[in-house]
This record gives structure tokens, C-alpha cells and sequence, in this order.
């Protein structure tokens, strides 16, 4: 099964077509925090616990997950039990937390069974002054509130996947970022998949 990985970087506005492309074309979606909102996802998670408070419960025939359970009492929600960890859990019975809902998403496609990862949207070079998501899609300007907005420098989620590409026995992930500030994965432009 090959996943496709939609965090919220502003770049996912010009791939939004080649992303309801590849989800006709059999892609699995893996969506985060607002991407709920655009794309048609499979499975979806929003790590931050604040977030629940801000915009309650998700709607939408895909599966929701997250590793509060009282989140997912309160919202019907799968639970997964989260830890801290270096790299992806490889025991279905937990993700690694990584600091933020891309890093878990990606734990979450591990999971589903995924032989190849694609991430689009995960530019990890704009200032917390830039909106957090694209522009043009979601009917909410930016993302979410900047309160919730925990980084203004990504340098430590990028050592977070940085244990990710260091760890073996994962299938084959890539990044569809032109000009992410990650480099720890292989670039791959997603209008050629």
C-alpha cells in the first residue's frame, strides 16, 4: 500500500491536485490537524490535545485517531497509546509521539501497512509570521491559532525525523517538498508519481 502523508505546510497548495489524484489513483491519505477539511482522507490524527478544545469534534467517514483517551471518549475516536521514542514504532500497539501529528500520522501509515510514504506539505522553513497552512483551500484562514502554533524554527522536529531516517526496517519514505528544509529523506516530485 503506498500512503500519502499530507502535513500543513503552505506548499500543499500546489499539490492539491496531484493529492486527489493519486487518491483516485489508490493512494491511502494520511491527514493532519485542518487537512480534513480538503482532502479525502483515509485516516487522520491532530496530536495536540489544545487543538480538541479549539475545534471539537471531527466529522467525516475516514478513521480518527489519537493517543489522549479522553479525547477519544469524549469524540469516539480509535485510540492508540503514544510514547516517547526515538524513529517509528514498529508494535502496532503504540506510536511514537515525534513532537508533532505529521510524525504521528507517519507511525500511523507504519501501522496500516504501508510500503512506500510519500509527505507533501512539510516545507519546514517558514516563520511562525507565515500562515501555518496554504492559503485558497480551507474556508478558515491559516491553520489554526497561533497559540497553538508550538515552533517558530523547526529544527527540532527535523532531528525528530532524523531518527526516522536513521532507522531500518521501515519502508521506503520520501519527501515530496521541493525546497523542504528536511533533507533527511529522498526528494520526489509528486506530479511524477
Amino acid at each position: 500500500m503506498k500512503a500519502l502523508i499530507i502535513g500543513t505546510g503552505p506548499s500543499i497548495k500546489d499539490q492539491y491536485s496531484d493529492i486527489k489524484r493519486l487518491a483516485n489513483d489508490g493512494f491511502k491519505l494520511f491527514g493532519v490537524n485542518n487537512t480534513y477539511e480538503d482532502f479525502p482522507l483515509d485516516a487522520w490524527i491532530a496530536c495536540d490535545p489544545s487543538w480538541h478544545q479549539i475545534y471539537g469534534k471531527v466529522e467525516g467517514d475516514f478513521d480518527k485517531w489519537h493517543w489522549n483517551k479522553a479525547i477519544c471518549d469524549k469524540y469516539g475516536y480509535k485510540y492508540i497509546e503514544g510514547r516517547w521514542g526515538d524513529g517509528l514504532s514498529l508494535d502496532d500497539s503504540y506510536i511514537h509521539y515525534g513532537h508533532s501529528s505529521g510524525y504521528q500520522a507517519l507511525g500511523l501509515a507504519i501501522h496500516y501497512g504501508a510500503t512506500e510514504v510519500y509527505l507533501c506539505g512539510y516545507d519546514m522553513n517558514y516563520s511562525a509570521e507565515v500562515r501555518h497552512y496554504f492559503s485558497g483551500l480551507s474556508a478558515q484562514g491559516g491553520e489554526y491559532p497561533q497559540e497553538l502554533r508550538k515552533y517558530s524554527t523547526f529544527d527540532g522536529l527535523i532531528r525528530c525525523y532524523e531518527t526516522i531516517a536513521r532507522q531500518e526496517g521501515l519502508p521506503k519514505i520520501y519527501n515530496c517538498t521541493k525546497d523542504s528544509s528536511m533533507k533527511c529523506f529522498e526528494y520526489r516530485d509528486i506530479s511524477d508519481l
